[in-house]
């Protein structure tokens, strides 16, 4: 179902749930960075090198996502090389092959994001530069149909 719907409340769940899951990730993978950015390349994070990361950049390219915002572009280009990654079978924390999915959905629910001030935004929410801070909690599932009932959608 395509949305037109600027500001969802499960936007703003979706984002954190992303950044949620990097910071987890980057606990593991780089537990000394403190400097973390919302938006990041889990591939280059683990220090994957491969052609085909070359090969992903210019797929990218070629759907011309540049037109939605360089976040988009940026996103959609580090969610194919994760996906890439777990499909070759790299070792990966189980929890992590769905690292993306939140943003992913957000997508699909038609919600961007982008930067204003420093600040990644999503609708009327912002979060910070350095994501570091923000508390950590358990995987929210997310599905479809919980995201509908937030945005009390039937």
């Amino acid at each position: 179902m395509e949305r037109q719907e600027a500001d969802l409340p499960s936007h703003a769940l979706l984002v954190t749930e992303f950044i949620n899951r990097g910071n987890i990730f980057r606990d593991v993978y780089c537990p000394d960075n403190k400097i973390r950015k919302p938006i990041y390349s889990a591939a280059q994070i683990i220090n994957i090198k491969e052609e085909i990361l070359l090969h992903i950049q210019e797929k990218v390219e070629e759907l011309e996502l540049l037109k939605q915002g360089w976040t988009v572009e940026f996103l959609c280009k580090y969610f194919l090389e994760w996906e890439w990654i777990i499909s070759v079978g790299e070792k990966i924390d189980a929890r992590f092959e769905a690292l993306y999915e939140p943003i992913i959905l957000l997508f699909e629910r038609g919600g961007r994001v982008s930067y204003h001030h420093n600040e990644l935004v999503c609708g009327k929410y912002g979060w910070p530069q350095n994501v570091y801070s923000i508390p950590r909690t358990e995987f929210s599932e997310l599905n479809m149909e919980r995201l509908d009932e937030i945005d009390r959608v039937v």
